[in-house]
C-alpha cells in the first residue's frame, strides 16, 4: 500500500507515506461494528501482518464518534435466525475475539483517536491499540452488562490494559468514563480539550513514532506481548535473540551511528 485512498461501505483507508489512516465509516450507526465492518477489518489485518510499507496505523471514526460497539439490531436478527445446533451471534462473537487478538499482535504501531462514543467493542479497540488519544468529553466504557450480555471478547484486553480490579469496576457497573477519567485509569494516554489540540497531539505522537526504528518497535511489541504468556526464562532468551538481531542489523547500526554523530537516524527499513 503506497500513497493512495480507498473507500468502502464501512472503512475508509488512506496511506500517507508509512502512515495508514483508517476511518470507521458507519456514521449513521455511530460506527457500530457489523458483519461487513468485521470482514473488512479482518482483510485489512491480513494485509498489515505482512506489509512493511506501513509502520503506523491510525484509527478514528466518522461523524464525531469512534465506535458505539456491536450493531445490536444485526445481532438480534442473527439470534432470531439461529437454528438448532448453530448460534450465528456466538460465532460472530468468536470471530471478533480472534480479530482483536490479531489486532493486538500487529507489527505496526497502532493509534486510536477517540471522539464521542467508544462503547463495548469500541472500548475494546481503545484498549487494544498501542496508543490511545481521547477528547475530554468522550463517553467510553464497557456497556455490555447493561444490555444483559458479557464483554466476552474485549475483557482480556481491558484486563491487560487497566488491571483486573479496574476492569471489574468498569465491567460490573457499565460506567462510562470521560477523557480525564480514561487517562487516570490507564485506558488512554493523552486527553485533549479541543479538536485543534487533539490534532496537534496526534501529529506530535506520529512524529515521535517516526523517530523510532520500525523494526525495533515491532520487536518491542512482540516481546511485551509475550509477558505472562511465556515462562520468564524462555522470554529472556527470546528477548536476547531479538536484541542481538536488531543490534547487528541495519537499523541498530544506523541508529547507534546516528547517536554517536548527533544526527537523526535514516531508517533503512523505510527505504
Amino acid at each position: 500500500m503506497q500513497n493512495s485512498e480507498t473507500e468502502s461501505p464501512t472503512l475508509l483507508l488512506k496511506q500517507d507515506g508509512a502512515r495508514l489512516f483508517v476511518t470507521f465509516n458507519r456514521p449513521e450507526r455511530r460506527n457500530a461494528l457489523n458483519d461487513a465492518m468485521l470482514m473488512q477489518l479482518e482483510n485489512l489485518i491480513t494485509r498489515l501482518e505482512d506489509d512493511p510499507s506501513v509502520r503506523s496505523v491510525i484509527v478514528r471514526g466518522a461523524g464525531g464518534h469512534f465506535c458505539a460497539g456491536g450493531d445490536i439490531r444485526e445481532r438480534r436478527a442473527q439470534t432470531n435466525e439461529s437454528r438448532p445446533g448453530a448460534d450465528i451471534a456466538m460465532e460472530r462473537n468468536i470471530r471478533a475475539g480472534r480479530m482483536f487478538l490479531r489486532l493486538a499482535k500487529l507489527p505496526q504501531t497502532t493509534v486510536a483517536v477517540v471522539e464521542g462514543f467508544a462503547l463495548g467493542g469500541g472500548f475494546g479497540f481503545a484498549c487494544t491499540f498501542d496508543i490511545t488519544l481521547v477528547m475530554h468529553d468522550v463517553q467510553i466504557g464497557m456497556s455490555e452488562t447493561r444490555i444483559g450480555v458479557a464483554p466476552a471478547q474485549i475483557a482480556p484486553h481491558v484486563v491487560r490494559r487497566v488491571g483486573l480490579s479496574n476492569a471489574r469496576y468498569l465491567g460490573l457497573t457499565g460506567r462510562r468514563l470521560n477523557g480525564e477519567e480514561a487517562v487516570r485509569l490507564g485506558v488512554a494516554h493523552e486527553v485533549a480539550q479541543t479538536t485543534a489540540e487533539l490534532e496537534a497531539r496526534l501529529a506530535r505522537m506520529l512524529d515521535d513514532i517516526d523517530a523510532c526504528g520500525p523494526m525495533a518497535c515491532s520487536a518491542t511489541k512482540a516481546i511485551m506481548n509475550r509477558v505472562g504468556e511465556m515462562p520468564l526464562d524462555a522470554l529472556i532468551e527470546y528477548a536476547g535473540r531479538r536484541f542481538g538481531e536488531l543490534n547487528r542489523g541495519p537499523e541498530g547500526v544506523e541508529g547507534q551511528q546516528a547517536f554517536l554523530e548527533k544526527r537523526k537516524p535514516r531508517w533503512p527499513s523505510l527505504g
